[in-house]
């Protein structure tokens, strides 16, 4: 199977939304409440997606990861949504597959992002990962530096996230 790597359009949004909810469900399990995981929609994500992230007037930018026949992950990007100074590029989210985690793909869509974002005057960026996500390893493997814990509320819920920081794209954009 070829995974290709490609600017997200308009008509991914329902493939986009699949994988952002089932990667949700399957990542958080047994993590973030039952009542929230279960509350997450396809029809609602696919909306958000149509009318937020993948609209012309959006700021952020999304690669899909897809093979013939469907998406199997994407990442979305930008200016950092803290204006942070420090941080000038934001990873919003990666979101791949279960069944498609450790080929890969991650590091692929990773380097897109970081590829388009440096074409784009960005020269560092950040990423926030769950504290409890299992694959925050990923992050520090691909040269991400743990500088930050912030505290977020879901479902009611408080957790802590981790900001992994990029100074530059070296280690994302060479092997």
């Amino acid at each position: 199977m070829t995974i290709s790597i490609r600017k997200a359009s308009l008509k991914d949004a329902e493939g986009i939304a699949k994988v952002h909810v089932e990667t949700v469900r399957a990542t958080y399990k047994g993590i973030y409440p039952d009542a929230f995981l279960s509350s997450l929609s396809y029809d609602q994500a696919c909306l958000r997606w149509e009318s937020v992230y993948l609209s012309p007037e959006s700021h952020d930018a999304v690669y899909v990861a897809a093979d013939d026949s469907k998406i199997v992950g994407f990442v979305i990007y930008g200016q950092d949504r803290d204006n942070d100074q420090t941080y000038k590029g934001e990873v919003i989210g990666l979101y791949i597959l279960q069944d498609m985690q450790r080929k890969g793909i991650g590091k692929r869509l990773m380097r897109a992002a970081a590829k388009n974002l440096k074409s784009r005057g960005f020269d560092s960026m950040i990423v926030w990962v769950l504290a409890n996500n299992p694959s925050r390893g990923f992050y520090k493997r691909l040269g991400g530096e743990h500088v930050q814990t912030r505290s977020i509320i879901v479902g009611g819920k408080q957790f802590h996230e981790y900001g992994y920081r990029w100074k530059h794209f070296d280690s994302i954009l060479h092997e």
